[in-house]
C-alpha cells in the first residue's frame, strides 16, 4: 500500500493510500477495512461473496440484519452514483441482476429492498435486504424494524449459497 509523503494524516486532510483506481482515505472505515486496517469489523461471514474489478460484495454485519443480507461497496472511494465511472456503472448494473436473482432464490425473498444512505460511513455501500411475502410490516416499516440478528453459520451458509448461484449465472 501507498501513502502519498506529501499529505499528513489528519481530519482535515485524510491521507490517500492504495494505487490506481483505488484510491483510498485514511478517515473511511470501508476503506480502511479494504486496505485490511479495519480492525473495528470483523471478516464478513462466508467471506466476499462478489469480487468484481470495481465493487466487493459481501454478508451484512450479524448483529445489524437478517440472514441473507448483503451489502455491495465500491473498491474506491466515491461517495453516490453520481460520482461513478461508466465502468463502475457498468459493472453495478451487472453484479445487481445476477445478485438480485440468486438472493431471491436462495432466501425465498418476494422483494429486495435497496437501501443507500452513505450517512454514517460516506462511501458508497448498498444494502440488499431480502423481503418475504408474509408479515405486515411493508416498505420503510420493514426496512426500520429490528432484525433478528444473523448467525455467523447461516450468513456463512447463504452466502456460499449466493455465490455459487451468481458464479453459475
Amino acid at each position: 500500500m501507498f501513502i502519498y509523503p506529501e499529505k499528513r494524516r489528519s481530519r482535515k486532510h485524510p491521507t490517500e493510500t492504495g494505487s490506481s483506481p483505488y484510491y483510498h482515505r485514511s478517515d473511511c472505515l470501508i476503506c480502511r477495512k479494504q486496505d485490511g486496517q479495519g480492525h473495528e469489523e470483523a471478516p464478513p461471514p462466508g467471506g466476499y461473496i462478489v469480487e468484481g474489478k470495481q465493487f466487493l460484495v459481501e454478508h451484512a454485519p450479524l448483529k445489524l440484519s437478517n440472514a441473507g443480507t448483503v451489502i455491495v461497496e465500491s473498491r474506491r472511494h466515491l461517495l453516490d452514483f453520481g460520482e461513478m465511472t461508466s465502468a463502475e456503472s457498468a459493472e453495478l448494473g451487472s453484479i445487481l441482476k445476477r445478485l438480485v436473482a440468486a438472493l431471491k432464490i436462495t432466501t425465498g425473498a418476494h422483494r429486495i429492498y435497496f437501501l443507500a444512505l452513505m450517512e454514517r460511513v460516506p462511501h458508497f455501500h448498498l444494502w440488499l435486504v431480502p423481503k418475504k411475502k408474509q408479515g405486515s410490516l411493508r416498505g420503510v416499516a420493514y426496512l426500520a424494524r429490528r432484525p433478528v440478528p444473523a448467525s455467523s453459520s447461516a450468513a456463512e451458509a447463504i452466502s456460499r449459497e449466493i455465490r455459487r448461484r451468481i458464479e453459475r449465472s
